[in-house]
């Protein structure tokens, strides 16, 4: 059944071929002529604009039939996002390489989509003639080709067509084969492609991540500077009013070094929390599991702790995904109005780490430019991973990252 099922999707491949590319070679000829004709007048530009989307949607739409082939539809190349004015991004986008394979594909399949559907019409068609032969030719005319076969030859027709069946199935396979083959090399993302957009993307998230860093020791400075700071300032002028008042007035001097002892204690859980912010003693120490289940501990609703890993992950990838855990339960401890939430963390089948958050909040959670979600999703992406929210008004939140955690 499963041969036959391909055999059918295989001939439906290539004899859709001849229509499809007879359409898109008419359609995109006389846009592209006319489109170019009238350049030199203002609707030119609009014109071959809706040609450019056009045929992008053209080349996806094959991309799409050739999984009747390949059982997945081709991949889409990524696209470079240009910068600059209208016309200088819409030329960049005309000039794109993969934006011209697309093009030229869709013109070459007029010829070779017609010749391939032609051939396997034709043969099929032919196969059903010959068997379908010994079936109408009681019906034909005495005069006509049928009707002057007896019945050895119609059985030899009907025997033929079952030997042309056999052969029209091997050549439709090789010829479907063939024609996915041509699509796979105009319309598959190349290398060089794929280089293009890879460093497209590490520019991008690298100055994110320069940015975040930046913010975050802007956020330690005037953590600093208004907290643990201030705190020391304190104790060092207690500890000199102590010291003025230690021979003449021992009781208030003693009250003086309490004050400035409780102060002390103060200053040292600002800057272990501090500290914990910048990076958790616990996650190097102890690792992922016990640092995330110090963070449920802490969080003021309960929260539910799975953590399954084989080894510890690197260290950046680690401490990334704790920064993941800590920011998005402080985001349900502060905004959520959650009753419970969730941690779990595993490894995948492709060697990434995943980090997924759960809460039963009230939703809307978005990850704006500047906000501690943009941050964790630079933070994400700078390590080329991925960051997933799904937080409908009303809730659920659900806060996923993915990470490459292979060494």
């Amino acid at each position: 059944m499963s041969s036959i099922r391909r055999a059918a999707r295989e001939s439906l491949y290539v004899s859709l071929g001849a229509p499809l590319g007879l359409f898109w070679l008419v359609v995109l000829v006389s846009a592209l002529a006319t489109a170019i004709a009238s350049s030199v007048a203002v609707v030119g530009l609009p014109l071959l604009a809706c040609v450019l989307l056009i045929w992008r949607w053209a080349a996806n739409t094959e991309r799409q039939r050739a999984g009747l082939v390949r059982g997945a539809p081709i991949g889409r190349p990524p696209r470079l996002r240009p910068t600059g004015g209208l016309l200088a991004r819409w030329r960049a986008r005309a000039t794109d390489r993969a934006t011209l394979k697309e093009l030229a594909y869709l013109l070459l399949l007029g010829p070779v989509g017609l010749s391939t559907g032609t051939i396997v019409l034709g043969l099929w068609s032919a196969v059903l003639a010959a068997l379908a032969a010994p079936a109408v030719a009681g019906a034909a005319p005495a005069g006509s080709l049928l009707g002057g076969l007896d019945t050895a030859e119609l059985a030899g027709l009907a025997a033929g067509g079952l030997v042309l069946a056999a052969i029209t199935l091997a050549l439709t396979h090789l010829l479907a084969l063939a024609c996915t083959a041509f699509a796979e090399s105009l319309l598959a993302p190349d290398d060089r492609a794929v280089l293009a957009a890879r460093v497209d993307r590490l520019e991008t998230t690298r100055a994110g991540a320069v940015e975040s860093a930046d913010a975050r020791l802007r956020r330690v400075e005037r953590d600093l500077h208004d907290g643990a700071q201030h705190r020391l300032a304190y104790i060092a002028m207690e500890l000199d009013r102590a010291r003025a008042k230690l021979s003449s007035d021992p009781g208030a001097a003693d009250e003086l070094l309490g004050r400035a002892h409780a102060e002390s204690k103060r200053a040292m859980v600002e800057l272990r929390e501090l500290v914990r912010g910048i990076h958790p003693s616990v996650l190097t120490d102890r690792g992922l599991d016990a640092a995330v289940s110090g963070l449920a501990e802490r969080c003021p609703i309960p929260v539910e702790v799975d953590v399954r890993l084989d080894r510890r992950p690197p260290s950046a990838v680690e401490t990334a995904a704790y920064y993941v855990v800590a920011e998005a339960l402080t985001n349900v401890a502060r905004h959520a109005q959650a009753h419970q939430a969730a941690v779990e963390i595993h490894t995948d089948a492709s060697a990434r780490l995943v980090v997924e958050v759960r809460d039963d909040g009230c939703g809307g959670a978005l990850r704006t430019p500047g906000s501690g979600l943009e941050g964790l999703g630079q933070r994400v992406e700078a390590l080329d991973g991925s960051l997933v929210i799904d937080s409908p008004d009303g809730g659920p939140t659900r806060l996923s990252a993915e990470l490459p955690c292979a060494s």
